[in-house]
């Protein structure tokens, strides 16, 4: 198992920071087949050997990700695509 967290600020609007963290989240889970669901500002998922979530406020993104042995070894690929992400939420773009 392995565990990835991050926290980041945005200078985004919470509505576009959102949108951008549910196109992440659905080539996240159509790639290692987690299902995926917002409940209030938290998107969570689980499934296909990761589960976690990313929290979303007016300024700052949480995101926590489990990885099951199968995806562990991947753990560095997977933060490096979160962390993209997180980087255009940052950015404004």
């Amino acid at each position: 198992m392995a565990l990835i967290y991050i926290k980041r600020d945005h200078t985004l609007p919470k509505e576009e920071a959102r949108a951008k963290v549910d196109e992440f989240a659905s080539r996240f889970a159509d790639r290692f087949k987690v299902k995926h669901a917002w409940d209030g500002d938290i998107l969570r998922f689980k499934g296909g050997g990761a589960s976690g979530l990313f929290a979303l406020g007016e300024e700052v993104v949480y995101v926590k990700v489990k990885l099951g042995v199968h995806l562990a070894p991947m753990k560095t690929k997977i933060e490096k695509e979160i962390v993209a992400v997180l980087d255009k939420v940052q950015a404004n773009t």
